[in-house]
């Protein structure tokens, strides 16, 4: 499989993490003591959820999802358990991730911590790293993991994990030919439709002209070719040409990339009125409004992601509506899940998740749909989650 959207850039966000207080520092020394799991009954009567205040952005049917399986934790005996989140890297897209994981471990009290290969090494390199920790954290006894694969070749990891009673849970990248027990993250296919209704939306549904698709027709990188798919059905269901141009992922690819947009925009019958970019690098589509002489507004453009040039085209007027994941409650769940599934047991769980659960082992984690006209309030959402975008 691919290495995920995160690893190649594909979905990269930047995010500071600002100061968040206790529950986000390091939980290794947390959760038990020298008394053992009684003592922790003891002392936590029940999980104190850090209050984020009250937003528009604010995903409601996921809090109450976290609600009722925090109930129904509390009703149980505290239990003494490590949990280990293995990420990709810890910095760009994958800040959120970390800082949401590790302030579920600290509301949970329980020993655990947030991991991820070294940056700056090349991806087999990265890949083999995060095979060796998984083999290191098996050995050390940790109660359950959430995952972030970089390569299909962890799948033994995750299968030795399991079969030793260790429940994992993927987590933004999915290995469903593995024995996790659960896939938490963004649905691509729903995600592609979403954007690409967003984008009909802003065209006012005429169903007429063509749509340039910004994303992958390649199907070996499953998660892109769903997510591009999904945006073409939708544009197309409302009566608009669709035309699918793929993202080059390599160095020299913008330039290469304008001029492959240029001649299809250029050779477009019915020209084009519109435009979705479904990664991070959608603002290549505002690069191109700009370069064959569009005013801001003249071609209407979706875009995915929070890249800092994406909200500078949103800003001035060149990109009319971006579409966020939901990284922060990928990483926030992940703890709270495989906590209940070692003390609830894994059918009673996945019942507690059934209003975000698409089938028996898919969490949606769903999508912020995030207008222009809109920006400052997703940036005060962000802030409440203690993350603040890098303009």
């Amino acid at each position: 499989m691919k290495s995920g959207f995160g690893l190649i850039g594909a979905l990269s966000v930047v995010f500071t993490i600002v100061g968040c207080g206790a529950s986000d520092a390091d939980t290794s020394d947390q959760g038990s003591n020298s008394d053992g799991k009684d003592s922790v009954a003891e002392a936590r009567k029940s999980v104190a959820r850090q209050d984020l205040g009250d937003s528009s952005f604010k995903p409601a049917e996921l809090e109450s999802t976290v609600d009722k399986l925090v109930k129904a934790i509390e009703a149980e005996p505290a239990e003494s358990m490590k949990l280990k989140v293995v990420l990709k890297t810890l910095t760009g897209y994958w800040e959120p991730v970390q800082l949401g994981a590790k302030r579920a471990l600290g509301e949970l009290e329980v020993k655990g911590g947030v991991d991820a290969p070294v940056d700056g090494t090349t991806g087999d390199e990265q890949t083999a790293s995060q095979v060796a920790m998984m083999q290191d954290d098996i050995k050390s006894g940790y109660d359950g993991f959430g995952l972030a694969p970089m390569e299909d070749v962890i799948t033994d990891q995750i299968n030795a994990a399991e079969k030793g009673g260790a429940p994992v849970i993927t987590i933004d990248s999915d290995l469903p030919d593995s024995k996790r027990t659960l896939y938490i993250g963004t649905m691509n296919a729903d995600a592609g439709k979403t954007g690409g209704e967003s984008l009909v939306e802003q065209l006012g549904g005429e169903g007429k002209g063509s749509v340039v698709i910004y994303g992958n027709d390649d199907p070996a990188w499953v998660d892109g070719y769903e997510r591009t798919m999904g945006a073409k059905k939708a544009i197309e269901a409302a009566g608009y040409t669709g035309i699918v141009i793929k993202v080059n992922w390599d160095d020299g690819g913008e330039e290469k990339d304008m001029q492959v947009l240029t001649d299809a925009f250029n050779s477009a019958d019915p020209p084009v009125v519109g435009m979705i970019g479904v990664f991070s690098v959608a603002f290549r589509c505002a690069m191109l409004a700009e370069q064959v002489g569009k005013k801001a507004g003249d071609l209407k453009i979706a875009a995915f992601d929070f890249d800092p040039k994406t909200v500078e085209y949103m800003q001035s007027g060149y990109i009319q509506v971006t579409h966020a994941q939901r990284q922060y409650y990928m990483g926030y769940l992940a703890p709270y899940v495989l906590y209940g599934i070692n003390v609830l047991g894994a059918d009673k769980t996945k019942s507690l998740l059934k209003a975000n659960m698409v089938d028996d082992v898919r969490f949606n984690a769903g999508l912020d749909i995030v207008p222009a006209a809109k920006l400052d309030d997703y940036y005060s959402y962000l802030d409440s989650l203690g993350i603040g975008g890098i303009q």
